[in-house]
């Protein structure tokens, strides 16, 4: 088949650069994001020496330990991890070429990066069998990131025709490959999407030099992926916070793609067409009240919008008071604001997200949105996000603040399926923050090396803030990616009445030999700094149980047998448990490739067929104290065993009192007292004055 000539391709790619301005772009990050800029130089001058180094904030497996290679070496892993060989594939680095030419003016970054650009193309070839440089998810990474680079190369000349071409065939064939190799379950896996976003990009802008019926295909095959896997409360169902990034970006991409596409006046095929259009113009004040995957509107006209929305929204609210992704499962600490701060320019009604980016775009979105879509960002008024509660009951996810400052309080409480093979034996998990500052936290991921013990350890409910039973409920990491054994979650509750937030999260399951187990966590917030978790476990016999709380490496721990200050930095909590806790040290990971050790508190004892544990964690100032409460009739107080009960004096002399039930009342009197109050329910609490005045009651369950 005779190649189309490359000068309407030329021209087209002309009207691209005219729209995006790259001078422009360069100009305002050399501006307002000079820091970065000299990052990226100090890469470009590494890769120029083919030297690598991946450090980039959505690296899917980061290694800043810098190699240099010799030239075309595509598949060899200089510290024995092939992921470290997926990484180089995937040709983000090469990025870096082209915007360092912008940035300096210099012809040799542009040189450089069409020679690895042709030498990658001619020393792998496309096949079947593939190799560690052409898995099928690198395959579309790398094309994505193709798609970005050829078009202002070739509307520059960097590439002459005989370059060009076989840059144009070498992409035909890449996604002729990705169609041969793909297999039913990337339907249900970012490697899907990563694929037909990338095949959707490219024949908006290159179609006349690829493969007939593919386009068609990719479609069709991305609204179905994003169907199946954004769930209706606007998560991924991997239950990775940094796939679920990964999903989006990817998204965004082609959204971007699209729009430069129509306007240097490409016309788009009608599955992309209808991709776009139709879709509902948001408010800001809608944004702000929209509620967890409202707006996706799956098989409808516009639904890439809505899946870039509610994706975007799910990103906004489960992020720390710091906006730094939580390191759900196989993720990373990382900063999501430049996420947010593309979702505010491209998103109508993206008020919420340009607060939470702050007042300048990033280098990496000033990048990708060129002129237009900075000058949206600028122009785009901050809103303050609408919700303080985001339950994601379809995720197992709960998010919890106290407010929208950097130092409010911050919960989440982890109840989800497993997920992909990203997940983590996580559930029932628990971790907060205190005035800004990170408390329980998760212990991360490390590695995937299937030769490194601490892959498999991390995944382990050991290295979560939950109890286990004899070692084994919750499950077991036979692998990098799979399991022996996975506890069973069941539907968890969560409530929000005034200012007090309550959920349940039951987890169940058997042990080696048989014995089913049920694990149920109930976890009560109250204002101030109160966090009241009780762990309500079933297991016939006898068998030992332990709880951990993981706590982040900058807390420093003071105390002994049931009582612990724990500060970090200016910052200090109260631990008060039930039964004695032990210190001791567990290895965590905020980053991929990078490990710490961060203290850990366990307590540890034998249970009979049931036992209840209640920790309690309260802000300085807050004095704590048992409180009696009575069943209607009976002189007794109840027994701990039964229920667990707290006064809470605040530093403004009003006291709450948490009750929370753990049996069914099913002989005497259903009314309990407290301090005279009559109460009923499951979970209630109480809010009296200083004088002890009630102020109000607060049933959470009944």
């Amino acid at each position: 088949m005779e190649r189309p000539d490359l000068t309407a391709l030329r021209a087209l790619c002309q009207r691209f650069v005219q729209c995006y301005d790259p001078a422009g772009t360069a100009r305002y990050i050399r501006s307002h994001c000079p820091d970065e800029a000299a990052g990226l130089l100090r890469q470009a001058d590494q890769l120029l020496a083919h030297t690598f180094r991946f450090q980039d904030k959505w690296d899917m497996e980061p290694c800043p330990t810098p190699y240099t290679l010799e030239p075309g070496q595509w598949l060899y892993s200089p510290n024995g991890d092939p992921e470290w060989v997926f990484m180089l594939n995937r040709h983000d680095l090469l990025l870096k070429l082209w915007q360092a030419a912008q940035l300096t003016g210099e012809e040799r970054y542009l040189a450089s990066l069409r020679d690895y650009l042709l030498d990658w193309a001619e020393r792998n070839p496309i096949t079947l069998a593939g190799t560690d440089a052409t898995r099928t998810i690198d395959t579309g990474i790398r094309c994505m990131n193709w798609c970005g680079l050829l078009l202002p190369l070739l509307a520059r000349n960097v590439l002459d025709d005989g370059q060009a071409g076989r840059l144009l065939d070498c992409m035909a064939r890449q996604f002729e490959n990705m169609r041969a190799r793909y297999i039913g379950k990337y339907t249900l896996s970012n490697w899907g999407v990563l694929q037909t976003t990338a095949i959707c990009a490219g024949y908006a802008w290159f179609g006349d030099f690829l493969p007939d019926g593919l386009e068609a295909w990719a479609w069709d095959e991305l609204e179905q992926e994003l169907e199946l896997q954004i769930l209706e409360d606007g998560a991924h169902w991997e239950q990775s916070a940094m796939y679920h990034v990964e999903v989006l970006n990817t998204c965004v991409k082609l959204l971007a793609h699209l729009l430069y596409a129509q306007a240097a006046g490409q016309p788009l095929c009608s599955r992309a067409r209808r991709a776009l259009a139709g879709a509902h113009l948001w408010t800001d004040a809608e944004e702000a009240a929209a509620a967890p995957g409202q707006g996706y509107d799956r098989g409808q006209p516009g639904w890439l919008w809505g899946a870039v929305r509610v994706l975007s929204r799910h990103v906004l609210y489960t992020a720390d008071p710091a906006h730094l992704q939580l390191p759900q499962c196989d993720s990373d600490v990382t900063d999501v604001r430049d996420v947010l701060a593309r979702s505010a320019a491209l998103l109508d009604g993206g008020g919420i997200y340009r607060f939470a980016a702050g007042s300048r775009l990033d280098m990496d979105s000033a990048w990708l949105l060129g002129a237009p879509g900075r000058q949206r960002f600028l122009e785009r008024a901050a809103c303050v996000p609408g919700h303080l509660q985001w339950d994601c009951g379809h995720a197992g996810n709960f998010f919890w603040r106290s407010s929208w400052e950097e130092d409010a309080d911050f919960t989440w409480l982890k109840n989800s399926t497993l997920g992909s093979g990203h997940g983590h034996l996580d559930q029932t998990q628990l971790c907060l923050y205190h005035k800004g500052r990170p408390f329980l936290v998760d212990s991360g991921r490390y590695t995937y090396r299937e030769d490194d013990p601490l892959r498999m350890a991390l995944k382990n409910p050991q290295a979560h803030s939950v109890c286990v039973i004899d070692g084994q409920s919750g499950g077991h990491a036979d692998s990098s990616w799979t399991n022996d054994a996975c506890g069973e979650v069941l539907k968890s509750y969560a409530c929000t009445r005034g200012a007090a937030s309550y959920a349940e999260m039951p987890l169940r399951g058997t042990l080696a030999d048989g014995t089913p187990y049920l694990i149920v966590r109930k976890v009560l917030v109250l204002p101030g700094g109160v966090w009241l978790s009780v762990q309500d476990v079933s297991c016939a016999g006898a068998h030992v149980l332990e709880e951990s709380f993981h706590l982040d490496e900058a807390v420093q721990v003071t105390g002994k047998d049931r009582t612990f200050t724990l500060q970090n930095g200016g910052v200090r909590l109260n631990l008060f448990s039930d039964a004695p806790l032990t210190l001791g040290t567990a290895v965590h990971s905020k980053r991929y490739n990078e490990k710490t050790d961060a203290p850990v508190l366990r307590k540890r004892g034998v249970m009979d067929g049931r036992q209840t544990w209640a920790a309690l964690l309260t802000a300085e100032g807050i004095e704590a104290s048992c409180a009696p409460v009575f069943q209607f009739g009976k002189p007794q107080p109840v027994s701990p065993d039964c229920l667990t009960a707290w006064d809470l004096r605040m530093p403004d002399g009003t006291t709450w009192t948490a009750l929370l039930w753990h049996r069914e009342t099913f002989r005497g009197g259903k009314m309990y007292l407290c301090h005279d109050i009559p109460v009923y329910g499951k979970a209630v609490v109480l809010h009296r004055d200083a004088d002890g005045a009630l102020l109000e009651r607060i049933r959470l369950k009944t």
